[in-house]
């Protein structure tokens, strides 16, 4: 499920959701602080005005919570650390291994939010230029970082197509 601070999303994609899945998801708060930010940013070159602020879930893996976080700015892994003091000071980086492999990420303290780690997928961001598709690519990364593959889009044919799947 991608969240939006806004509702104006075309589209979410949908996934089951897999075992490690954090209960308490960060995700609506730091949408909301990002989409806060946004204003400021809107006149920078680096914001792309065609997309939205939005966030995967966020799943657990061991002292991490992890996530995939899209702005008009930037598309990035964020890693919630379980003890902020248990990480480097801000500025500095952190190796996480997950499942599908390890990333390193620069520790950042988030204001209204507290210590993160974040590692850039995309910035800027104008290779894009619709938030359904950073979606879909958000959270196609979460999944690969969860060595997670996605499910190849069922072939159709006109068997499929005039007679519902059978």
């Amino acid at each position: 499920m991608v969240e939006e601070a806004e509702a104006t999303s075309p589209v979410k994609p949908a996934y089951s959701v897999p075992p490690g899945t954090a209960t308490d998801d960060p995700a609506p708060r730091l949408a909301a602080l990002w989409q806060a930010i946004a204003p400021r940013m809107a006149d920078l070159p680096v914001y792309n005005p065609r997309l939205t602020v939005q966030t995967t879930e966020f799943r657990r893996h061991g002292a991490w919570t992890v996530g995939v976080a899209v702005t008009p700015w930037f598309m990035n892994v964020v890693a919630i650390p379980d003890d902020p003091a248990a990480v480097p000071l801000p500025g500095g980086s952190v190796a996480i291994a997950l499942p599908g492999g390890e990333i390193e990420a620069i520790v950042s303290d988030l204001d209204g939010f507290g210590r993160i780690a974040s590692a850039s997928l995309f910035s800027p961001m104008e290779a894009f230029d619709d938030p359904a598709v950073t979606a879909v690519t958000a959270v196609a990364a979460l999944n690969a970082l969860f060595g997670i593959e996605d499910e190849p889009a069922p072939a159709l044919d006109r068997r499929r197509l005039f007679f519902g799947g059978r």
